[in-house]
């Protein structure tokens, strides 16, 4: 993509989690983290669909013994069919068969603050919602607040649906 930050700055990127979705509307996101990934950096899908009100996605505490043991912060394809999002573990399958070191996560709360929150607890340099999300009420401009207020180097990168980049904070 020749749209994506320059390339000594995409080549420093060691871990970027890209805010996307199981229905393809993010696949432009996704697209851009891939990309960079190619280049060397380990990608973590973040599964924005997955959050819900009524469930968890993950086994909790009322789930059988040592349920919750067989599962990996991220999560591999297997692990995400074990978990029953087979569409989604299709996607991280396809990045790793492309040669991207990738990874998937699902969800638990919506939002950009749960994916902000994830981003920095794992020392990622942040694939952040896309322009088109901005008209939907996700917040972007909290995202990139939240970043800037990191202590950790977290980078906001937005993604058109053209799958044209705009670094909005930080440095990757």
């Amino acid at each position: 993509m020749s749209d994506l930050p320059a390339d000594d700055a995409v080549a420093s990127a060691r871990l970027v989690v890209a805010y996307v979705s199981e229905d393809g509307e993010l696949d432009h996101v996704c697209d851009a983290a891939l990309e960079i990934g190619r280049r060397g950096a380990r990608v973590i899908l973040y599964d924005r669909d997955s959050a819900s009100a009524f469930s968890d996605p993950m086994p909790n505490q009322w789930a059988s013994q040592a349920e919750g043991a067989q599962f990996h912060d991220p999560l591999s394809d297997q692990e995400l069919v074990k978990l029953g999002r087979e569409p989604f573990a299709g996607k991280v399958a396809a990045a790793r068969e492309a040669g991207v070191d990738a990874w998937g996560w699902l969800a638990s709360d919506h939002g950009t603050d749960a994916l902000v929150a994830y981003a920095r607890d794992h020392g990622a340099d942040l694939k952040d919602p896309g322009l088109s999300e901005r008209l939907k009420g996700e917040t972007v401009s909290k995202a990139v607040e939240e970043a800037e207020e990191s202590a950790a180097s977290l980078a906001v990168v937005l993604v058109a649906p053209d799958g044209a980049t705009e670094l909005a904070a930080g440095r990757l």
